[in-house]
């Protein structure tokens, strides 16, 4: 990062100690064009070193390891105080959350929030910065939950929706010293995508990141600050896009993906670290200093060294382990009160819902809730994007189905809708929900009712037919109406499509359609893929 010059562009102003002013020297003004003296090199100050380091984790949602064994939180604290342990004791080192750590799974339940905070706290979390998903039960609840919260919490884009003013509980920015008298500067945002789902509520508002990122970063370099570092809650696109259109932003750590990446834009750096701390990012920062006498200016360079830490095989930490097994233990009893951990139905066939396959093509659990959602609501088609399906899980082939597992997969309490559109219409929206295709995305169609037919190379359906329909390419009834159930998510690609068309009344959640759909079947027995979708490379 170079900061910039403490003089104008137009002069320079030099200090003369032996010309023709006098012995005791003065001030010149020279123009750009003016050629210095060959007597008068510039005397470079030593440099000026520091070394950082983060540590760093995103969108935590599930509190023990998973089937394989990696990740757990209480495992987490005792990786971190490992690499803590592995740190010089002058290096400073500063503990990164970067968004989604309140909510999503166990939507139901609002003490989870303040359990969350509970948590974070034990976990020696510094820093963190506002996810979508800290909205899930609406602004006012956070604003009450951040009170609570040991850590500082960015979100710099995160408004009053009256005031304008910063949401309560939240930092701007924050400058942080280094070593030998540098300083580093710090700020987060959050996507604005939040702001399209109706659980924030009406009090908060979430404005434009790149304007409040370049603001920070103007601020900051006032500050005189020699290294900054961004938490993002984006897209890894957004997160290149920002630092395209943001000069000076050193390493940003983010969220919102789920997969560990690492990644330059230039000289800056983005790096995330995957999802539920089965990964710890360890992100090294050596910034190198030189100032140069003869007009103030000085430079910046940031070198980088990184690795990702695998939470597999870690005891866990007893005094995080304590808090996170006498939650599980109260929501063990709850739930078995309430029956959610009696068995609707059994499943005959493993059910994939792993995030590769879901956002990728077509699902088996994909099929099964769109299916549901077709008869449930008794509709001619159903269309569900991918990234409603949460938990990145599998159930295996002979497993009950619970409400409790429902709850676990399908999270989100976003209604389900049914809308009436043209065949058309139902086309051109699964081809904007397809367009990222082959890459993951949580736009990825999985569907019921009918069978249509992508053309990858030309990128668009070529065949589009109804259940009981010859499957003819290129037949088409474009102006035939169908009434198609889905669920509302408004941020999801090709929404934009399905809003023009004519919605009835909201329904019930998506999960509980499924529930009713399973309970009166018993016994499912869905086949690994049934080509409904297909695609031709």
């Amino acid at each position: 990062m170079n900061m910039e010059p403490a003089i104008s562009l137009s002069t320079l102003v030099i200090d003369v100690s032996n010309g023709s002013n006098g012995s005791n020297g003065s001030n010149v003004l020279l123009s750009p064009q003016a050629p210095l003296s060959p007597q008068s090199p510039p005397t470079v100050v030593p440099t000026t070193t520091a070394t950082a380091v983060f540590l760093t984790i995103n969108d935590v949602y599930e509190l023990f390891p998973n089937a394989s064994g990696q990740g757990g939180l209480a495992e987490f604290v005792t990786l971190l105080q490992k690499a803590k342990a592995a740190i010089p004791r002058d290096v400073p080192v500063f503990v990164t959350l970067n968004g989604d750590f309140l909510w999503r799974s166990e939507l139901d339940r609002q003490d989870k929030g303040a359990h969350m905070i509970e948590v974070l706290n034990a976990l020696g979390i510094e820093f963190v910065v506002l996810g979508n998903h800290e909205f899930d039960f609406g602004a006012p609840l956070l604003k009450n939950l951040l009170t609570d919260a040991q850590f500082t919490t960015f979100g710099s884009n995160v408004r009053d929706t009256v005031t304008r003013d910063l949401f309560p509980g939240l930092v701007d920015y924050q400058v942080l010293p280094l070593p030998n008298g540098l300083r580093l500067g710090i700020f987060g945002v959050c996507t604005t995508v939040t702001g399209k789902d109706p659980f924030a509520g009406t009090e908060v508002v979430f404005e434009n990141e790149v304007m409040h990122a370049r603001r920070c970063v103007e601020v900051l370099k006032d500050l005189g600050v020699d290294v900054i570092v961004a938490l993002t809650h984006l897209k890894v696109a957004e997160d290149q896009a920002l630092v395209a259109h943001v000069a000076g932003i050193d390493l940003v750590l983010g969220g919102h993906d789920h997969e560990p990446m690492s990644l330059f834009v230039n000289n800056t750096m983005i790096h995330k670290s995957g999802q539920d701390a089965l990964w710890m990012g360890h992100v090294e920062l050596t910034i190198t200093k030189t100032e140069e006498t003869y007009d103030r200016s000085s430079s910046v360079d940031v070198g980088f060294q990184w690795q990702m830490l695998c939470n597999r095989g870690h005891e866990p930490e007893p005094a995080c382990q304590e808090i996170l097994l006498k939650y599980a233990a109260h929501l063990e009893q709850e739930l078995r009160s309430q029956g959610k951990l009696e068995p609707l139905a059994t499943s005959r066939t493993l059910l994939d819902g792993s995030r590769l396959t879901c956002r990728t093509r077509e699902s088996n659990f994909g099929n099964l809730i769109t299916d549901a959602l077709r008869e449930e609501l008794q509709v001619d088609i159903a269309i569900l994007n991918a990234g409603f399906i949460k938990g990145d899980d599998m159930l295996d082939a002979d497993s009950a189905i619970t409400m409790h597992w429902l709850e676990k997969v399908l999270p989100l309490r976003k209604p389900s809708v049914v809308i009436e559109m043209s065949e058309e219409n139902v086309r051109s929206a699964l081809t904007q929900m397809l367009r990222k295709y082959p890459n993951l995305s949580s736009s990825f169609p999985q569907i019921s009712g009918f069978h249509a037919v992508f053309d990858f190379t030309e990128r668009k359906l070529v065949s589009f037919s109804l259940d009981g329909e010859p499957r003819e390419k290129e037949k088409t009834t474009p102006q035939r109406m169908l009434r198609v159930a889905t669920a509302m998510v408004p941020s999801m690609d090709g929404w934009e499509v399905f809003a023009a068309g004519a919605f009835s009344p909201t329904g019930p959640l998506v999960r509980d359609l499924v529930a009713s759909f399973v309970t009166k079947k018993k016994e499912i027995m869905y086949p690994s893929c049934e080509n409904r979708l297909s695609i031709l490379e």
